[in-house]
Parts: C-alpha cells; sequence; structure tokens
C-alpha cells in the first residue's frame, strides 16, 4: 500500500513538473518526455563500460580523416550556437548581468539556438566513441565521462523548462570555448607536423576553467540580487558547475603543475630499481650510466661511455 502511495506521489510531482515546462518545446525533437535523453545517455554509458572490451581482440582504427572532418563541423556548429545566441540577446534588448528575465526571450529564435545547444551535447559522446575505436582508452577519464553524461541533462532540463534568462549565457560561452577547443584537437589530428603550433593547450584548460567561474559568479550574483529566477535550478547549477570546476583544476594540477618527479607513468608491470617485471622494459641512469633490463623477457642492455652491451655483445658507438 505504502509503494503504491509513493509511485503515485512520484508521478504527480513528474505530472506538475512537467506542466511548468515551456510549451515551445513540444516541436523540437528530444524535448517531450526526458525518456529519449535518458535511453542516449543509458546507451553512452554502456558504451564506454563495454567498448573498450568489445576492442581488445581488435586493432585500432585509423580515424584520422574522420576525427579532423568532426572536429572542424564542431567548430562551425558550435560558433553558430554562440553568435546565435548573441543576436538572440540583441533581439530581447541586452544582457542583464545581474538579472535577466525568461519573458525576454520568447521568440522562436532562441529556442531554435537552444535546441541546438542541446542536440550538440550527445553529438559530443562521438568523443568517447572515437577514443574507443582508436583504443586510446586512457583518455576516458571520470572527468571525460561525467562531464558528457551531466551536461547533456542539465542542457535538457535548461532548454525544457527556462529557455532564457539567465540561462542565455550558458551556450553563449560554453559554444565559444568549445570552438576553440575543437580546433585544438581538429589540428592536434593532423599528427606531428602540428605540434609546434599547439602550445596552447595549458592555456585551453585555463579558458575552460574561466567559463566555470564565470557561471558560479552568475549563480550568486542571481541570488543577491534575489532575481525572479527559479532558485532550485540556480542551486542544482551551482552545486553541478563546482563540482565540475573542482575536476578541471585537479586536471590542470596534474597536467601542468606537478613537477616531473611527482608525475608517475603506469605500467602493465611492476618497476623497481630501473628493472622491469613481466616482460616489461624500464631504464634508469646513475653517474651518467643508463641501464635497462629485463625480466621473463629477452632484452638485456646497458650504455656506458658511448658503448652499448646486448647479452654480452659490445659495440662501439661512432
Amino acid at each position: 500500500m505504502t509503494s503504491a502511495l509513493s509511485i503515485e506521489n512520484l508521478r504527480k510531482l513528474y505530472n506538475q513538473t512537467m506542466a511548468t515546462a515551456d510549451p515551445r518545446c513540444d516541436s523540437y525533437p528530444f524535448l517531450g518526455a526526458p525518456d529519449k535523453m535518458l535511453a542516449m545517455i543509458g546507451l553512452y554509458l554502456f558504451i564506454v563500460w563495454q567498448g573498450p572490451k568489445f576492442m581488445v581482440p581488435y586493432k585500432p582504427w585509423d580515424l584520422k580523416h574522420t576525427i579532423i572532418v568532426y572536429n572542424f563541423a564542431m567548430v562551425i556548429l558550435s560558433l553558430y550556437i554562440s553568435i546565435g545566441t548573441v543576436v538572440g540577446i540583441y533581439k530581447a534588448g541586452g544582457y542583464s548581468v545581474f538579472c535577466d528575465s525568461l519573458e525576454k526571450y520568447q521568440e522562436y529564435h532562441y529556442m531554435n539556438i537552444g535546441w541546438l545547444f542541446f542536440i550538440s551535447k550527445p553529438i559530443e559522446f562521438l568523443d568517447t566513441v572515437f577514443f574507443i575505436l582508436r583504443k586510446k582508452n586512457s583518455q576516458i577519464t571520470f572527468l571525460h565521462v561525467y562531464h558528457h553524461a551531466t551536461m547533456t541533462v542539465f542542457t535538457w532540463l535548461g532548454v525544457k523548462f527556462l529557455p532564457g534568462g539567465s540561462n542565455v549565457i550558458y551556450p553563449l560561452i560554453n559554444s565559444f570555448v568549445h570552438a576553440i577547443m575543437y580546433t585544438y584537437y581538429g589540428l592536434s589530428a593532423f599528427g606531428p607536423s602540428m605540434r609546434k603550433y599547439l602550445w596552447w593547450k595549458k592555456y585551453l584548460t585555463t579558458l575552460q576553467i574561466s567559463q566555470f567561474v564565470i557561471f558560479l559568479t552568475q549563480g550568486v550574483l542571481n541570488v543577491v540580487y534575489d532575481c525572479p529566477f527559479p532558485k532550485v535550478f540556480v542551486y542544482a547549477v551551482y552545486v553541478y558547475t563546482f563540482s565540475i570546476l573542482l575536476l578541471f583544476i585537479n586536471f590542470y594540477i596534474k597536467a601542468y603543475i606537478k613537477s616531473p618527479s611527482q608525475k608517475h607513468v603506469k605500467t602493465d608491470g611492476v618497476v623497481k630499481n630501473g628493472r622491469a617485471q613481466n616482460g616489461k622494459v624500464a631504464s634508469s641512469a646513475v653517474n651518467g650510466e643508463v641501464t635497462s633490463s629485463a625480466v621473463n623477457g629477452d632484452i638485456f642492455a646497458s650504455v656506458k661511455n658511448g658503448e652499448i652491451s646486448a647479452k654480452g655483445d659490445f659495440k662501439k658507438i661512432n
């Protein structure tokens, strides 16, 4: 009996919540009930879970040209969303940093941009799919998966219930940052020849962190100035953005601040004193001498004073 009442209460709560959605959403794909959105996320998480296992017996796919086209297509889409948001703000009479009302954004132009912003998030699941197919599983971190999955939920909620007002800065800034990000990824996909032009990766991460600081600041202003914008959404976005910010800061510290001696390269074997077990190879340098050895393998080599020793055979290096 209690269980039946709980289910009934949840159904009533769901119906009441959905009744507050913007009625313009009904004409857009995937913006009706949340089932399709949740199904996309469920499929994404399943691929993250099973994809690497499926690829074990296969060689990495060569997707260079596909990835180049994909990344620059995402640059175009992201710029379109960001610029389209600026146009929407202009048509609405400008944007207030302290408080912006939902009523200003009644034109379908902004709904179109909002829908594109939402749909760009499941499209970005392809980032992960390409990692899996290329067997770049080390790139599929918790931050990567958490960010992709949760951004899809929050963009859906934002467009469904609050398409406008203070929310307009999210597609404006996030899509601009993504345009720069996908430009970087697109250039890096060309290979080593582009490496000398990609010195700005550190600053890209800084830009990504900066956007979250802006979003948090916007949330504080909405509360301080008692903006008539649903506080539940403001608090939810605030908590979520703070979690993403911490994860990005953690990534930044590990990638750019920790000294090389603090970073550890992981292998499948156990490395100790310059030696590797289980057929893995490790090397160490002591007093100008470089040595490497393998246990349960066939590699035994050392370099000293310009000479290489391999299984007892010496050869002079010119």
